[in-house]
């Protein structure tokens, strides 16, 4: 197997699946075009959070069965290669700065970003017009890093810090160049620092997470078609959410 091309490959999948162009359309062209009323914006929070449940314990997840698997193989390294997958989760759970000690979660971030805008969190997490397209994504995200191989895991870990590195980088861009008609205090309100932050994080992510893979394939062979189903499923039921929001926010 050819490691670094099928690498590529995986890229590849991602950059060029329709998923990506709704991603522009939608979280990109869509948010910047206007601003939206003040009931709508409740409803897109209260999706996004939904959609976001899963991914601090799922990474966990993954990089606790990536280091069981790997101690029979690598005893001294198994533990390297997880890490690569807990980079991320170290980011969730505002353990990135051992100088700072325990910061802010990302979770928590988000919260503090709701009061900024001026909603209750509990009013947000209940809203009934939560589209099932969220808990679906959820659901999924769980099952992948629970469940599935390992490498396939590991795939879909990697597209879906792909994605994310543009879709956050879109839902910050769109909403802060509408920071004075929502009435925040500018570029930089605790609204969109949840936004701000993963900016900064995820190309992190995509990169490790990749390398995560790479470093597990050299101990435990695995066709590369189980790899490729990773992304392309995690692409598809990424595009199935988009489309969701695309018919409830930008229609």
């Amino acid at each position: 197997m050819d490691i670094k091309s099928l690498a590529h490959q995986l890229k590849q999948v991602v950059i060029e699946h329709d998923a990506m162009n709704l991603l522009e359309t939608t979280f990109g062209d869509g948010l910047k075009r206007a601003p939206f009323g003040r009931d709508k914006l409740q409803w897109f929070l209260a999706c996004h959070v939904a959609s976001v449940r899963a991914v601090p314990t799922s990474i966990l997840a993954l990089a606790m069965r990536i280091s069981n698997e790997l101690l029979q193989h690598d005893y001294f390294n198994a533990h390297a290669v997880a890490a690569r997958t807990l980079f991320a989760a170290a980011h969730e759970y505002g353990l990135a700065n051992t100088e700072l000690g325990i910061t802010p979660t990302h979770f928590q971030l988000y919260r503090d970003g709701l009061r900024s805008w001026g909603f209750d969190e509990n009013d947000i997490i209940h809203d009934p017009r939560i589209f099932p397209e969220c808990a679906e994504i959820t659901a999924y995200i769980d099952d992948v890093a629970m469940r599935r191989p390992i490498a396939q895991s590991l795939a879909c870990h990697f597209a879906l810090e792909e994605v994310a590195d543009r879709e956050f980088v879109l839902l910050w861009e769109g909403f802060s160049r509408h920071w004075r008609a929502y009435g925040l205090t500018g570029v930089d309100d605790p609204a969109l620092s949840f936004y701000q932050i993963h900016t900064i994080q995820e190309p992190l992510h995509g990169a490790h997470g990749l390398e995560a893979l790479t470093m597990y394939l050299e101990h435990v062979p695995t066709d590369e078609s189980v790899l490729v189903q990773g992304v392309v499923e995690w692409m598809a039921i990424y595009h199935k959410w988009l489309k969701a929001f695309e018919g409830a926010f930008f229609s």
